[in-house]
């Protein structure tokens, strides 16, 4: 399974310059999987930017919605030296759940964890 970074979906959602790249990727993998933490992500954006909910819940449907819990918190607050908690929390996650694979388009996010996950950095 391929846990997919919640910058992913945004560029796709909120039609940014690389939506093209992490559609193509989207199509191409179908055990794909997100947290719960990035459920919540995208609603803010959808919410703040006034974006028709329903054809995001139908997208975000499309993929496997792992919990965010304790024991994620816990690796996070022990990796991520602090810098960016939210990252660390998804790699968390995505370790503990058994992906395979995290797509992100976050190439210093890539940089940090790849000794722990197979890291696929999207360009």
């Amino acid at each position: 399974m391929t846990f997919v970074d919640a910058n992913v979906l945004l560029e796709v959602i909120l039609r940014r310059t690389r939506a093209t790249i992490c559609e193509r990727f989207l199509g191409n993998n179908e055990d794909k999987a997100i947290s719960t933490l990035t459920l919540d992500l995208v609603m803010y954006f959808v919410e703040r930017d006034n974006i028709t909910w329903q054809p995001v819940k139908t997208f975000l449907e499309s993929f496997n919605w792992l919990p965010i819990v304790e024991a994620d918190v816990q690796w996070a607050f022990a990796q991520f030296r602090g810098a960016d908690f939210e990252d660390a929390l998804q790699v968390a996650c995505s370790i503990r759940e058994g992906c395979n694979k995290f797509a992100t388009l976050d190439a210093s996010l890539s940089k940090k964890y790849s000794d722990v996950l197979t890291v696929d950095l999207l360009r």
